[in-house]
């Protein structure tokens, strides 16, 4: 579902954009997320150097036809010429084929968390929100920062793949912050609860072995 701007602002406006950082959303829409970290990031734009960075600082992918164009429209909107923003589902490459060269210093994201996605031999990723995690932890720059919407439970649960994901969270990364969003957040369209979590790609000082603060 479509996340409101306040929310989108709020997200970017945490993680601290700065002149040479390049961000991603790996699930774009309609490009809010990336519309919003513009939004910040210009703030600090002073040099042409600076503009010309801002002007290549961010990267979306988008499965749908319809929000890819509308995303792209917009963008060149906010005065991007040419949009690195993509028609394709990010989730049907192996995640352990990604290089330094494919991360980002930030992921914003509200990753699509219902129905099932078919890949390749017909296989499917029982539900897209883990898979989608999985992917923004490979792509995650080291000391990189992300801001990502899960549904409420997203850590619980004890199948193999959130077991996974919880257990690479909170080893490899920092988990600083959770914060509960309200139930009439993305109202009428569900009303499943949510919460947004802040972390980043390091292990937090003074953690112990295998846990993140």
């Amino acid at each position: 579902f479509y996340t409101p701007r306040a929310l989108t602002e709020f997200m970017a406006e945490i993680v601290k954009p700065q002149i040479g950082e390049k961000m991603a959303d790996f699930a774009c829409g309609t490009g809010g997320f990336i519309t919003s970290w513009l939004g910040e990031l210009d703030k600090r734009v002073v040099t042409a150097d600076d503009r010309e960075k801002f002007n290549l600082s961010v990267f979306g992918i988008e499965k749908k036809q319809f929000p890819y164009m509308l995303c792209v429209t917009n963008l060149l909107l906010h005065g991007i010429d040419t949009p690195l923003v993509f028609h394709d589902n990010s989730l049907t490459k192996d995640v352990l084929n990604y290089t330094d060269d494919d991360k980002f210093d930030v992921v914003l994201m509200n990753p699509p968390y219902g129905g099932k996605n078919s890949l390749k031999g017909g296989e499917t990723w029982p539900s897209r929100h883990n898979s989608s995690m999985i992917l923004i932890m490979y792509r995650l720059k080291k000391n990189g920062r992300a801001a990502v919407i899960v549904p409420d439970g997203f850590l619980f649960g004890a199948d193999n793949t959130k077991i996974a994901i919880k257990t690479k969270l909170l080893r490899d990364f920092n988990l600083h912050t959770i914060i509960r969003l309200p139930g009439s957040i993305f109202a009428p369209y569900t009303s499943i609860a949510t919460n947004i979590l802040f972390f980043n790609n390091e292990i937090a000082e003074g953690a112990p072995e295998g846990f993140a603060t």
